[in-house]
C-alpha cells in the first residue's frame, strides 16, 4: 500500500478542511492515501467511509487500516461511487461532509497483472482492464472481438487519440495472424501504428500508447456513466455547506464536472480553474502530470 502516492493530496485536504467528529467518503480508495489522510485527522466521533470497485483494494486497505486505527471510525466497501446514496445509507448515515474522488488508476492495479499497465517491469500482464474483476467485458474482448470503426472510435472518444483509425487498422493487421494477447504486445502495435520507424525499447517522454490504454479502460469500466451518476446523486448526501473534491487525469473527466458545476446551481465551484500539481509533486510523481483538481461545495 505505501508504493502508492496520491496526487494533490495536500490541496484536497486543505479544501476539505477536515473537522474531527465529522463524516468523510473517499470514493476511490486505491492505495489507501487520502483516507489515512482523513482518518488521522478524526477523532472518536468522526467517521470514514471507503469505496472501490476493486475487492483487492478494499481487502488491502482494511488489513492496513485495521492495524493503525480504531474500526468504530471507518467502514470500507466493495462498490462503485455511483452507489453513493446507497453506501451512505449501508453505512448508517443519511448525509456526508465532505468526499473525495480519485479518478486516476492505483497502483494495486498497475501492478497486478491485469494489463492496465504497458510497462514489462509494472507487471503488464493479460488484457483485462478491469476494475473490477467479476464484472464482464475485459480490454481483450474489445481487441480481439470488435470491429476496426468501433475500436477507432473508442480511442478517439476516450482516449483524444488523434491516431485512433491507423492504431485500429494496425490491431486488425495484427489479429489476422493471432489475437493480441499481452498489454506489451498492444502497446507494440500501437507504438508502431503512430511512429512508422519505431524500434522497440525507444524511449518516450510520453508513451504513444497511453491515450489508447486509458480509452480501453475508460469504456471496459463504464467510468464516463459511474461519474455522471455519481454527480446526480451527490446533493442527495453531501449536507449544505459539504464540500467535494474531484481529481481527474483525462479532459473528458473534467469537462463532464466543469458541464455538470455549470448547470447545476445546488453547486458552488470553490476554484475558478482546474488546481494542477506543481513541478516538484510532477518530479516525485510522473504520473501525476495530468492531474486536475476541482472543487465545489453544495450550498
Amino acid at each position: 500500500m505505501s508504493s502508492h502516492i496520491p496526487v494533490l493530496l495536500e490541496e484536497a485536504m486543505d479544501i476539505l478542511n477536515i473537522e474531527p467528529g465529522n463524516v468523510y467518503v473517499d470514493g476511490t480508495l486505491g492505495g489507501g492515501g487520502f483516507s489515512e489522510e482523513i482518518l488521522k485527522r478524526l477523532n472518536k466521533g468522526g467517521f470514514l467511509i471507503g469505496i472501490d470497485r476493486d475487492a483487492e483494494a478494499v481487502k488491502n486497505a482494511r488489513t492496513e487500516f485495521e492495524s493503525k486505527f480504531d474500526n468504530k471510525n471507518f467502514k470500507l466497501f466493495h462498490s462503485n461511487f455511483s452507489k453513493i446514496d446507497e453506501i451512505v445509507k449501508a453505512a448508517g448515515f443519511t448525509e456526508i461532509d465532505g468526499i473525495v474522488l480519485d479518478l486516476g488508476i492505483s497502483s494495486i492495479q498497475l501492478e497486478g497483472g491485469r494489463g492496465f499497465s504497458f510497462n514489462e517491469d509494472e507487471g503488464g500482464g493479460g488484457l483485462d482492464m478491469r476494475m473490477d474483476k467479476e464484472t464482464g467485458l475485459t480490454a481483450y474482448d474489445i481487441v480481439n472481438g470488435y470491429s476496426e470503426q468501433n475500436i477507432a472510435d473508442i480511442i478517439y472518444k476516450f482516449g483524444d487519440e488523434k491516431f485512433s483509425r491507423r492504431i485500429a487498422k494496425s490491431i486488425i493487421e495484427y489479429r489476422k495472424n493471432k489475437p493480441v494477447e499481452t498489454s506489451q504486445e498492444l502497446a507494440d502495435i500501437v507504438r508502431k501504428a503512430v511512429y512508422k520507424g519505431y524500434v522497440k525499447f525507444k524511449k518516450f517522454k510520453t508513451d504513444p500508447a497511453t491515450k489508447t490504454f486509458m480509452a480501453l479502460r475508460i469504456f471496459v469500466n463504464e467510468e464516463y456513466d459511474s461519474l455522471a451518476e455519481f454527480l446526480e446523486k451527490l446533493k442527495n448526501v453531501l449536507k449544505k455547506g459539504g464540500k467535494a473534491v474531484i481529481i481527474s487525469f483525462h479532459s473528458g473527466e473534467d469537462r463532464l464536472v466543469k458541464h455538470f458545476l455549470k448547470n447545476n446551481l445546488v453547486f458552488k465551484p470553490l476554484n475558478k480553474k482546474p488546481i494542477v500539481p506543481g513541478e516538484e509533486e510532477i518530479k516525485k510523481n510522473p504520473r501525476s502530470r495530468s492531474a486536475k483538481l476541482r472543487a465545489f461545495e453544495h450550498v
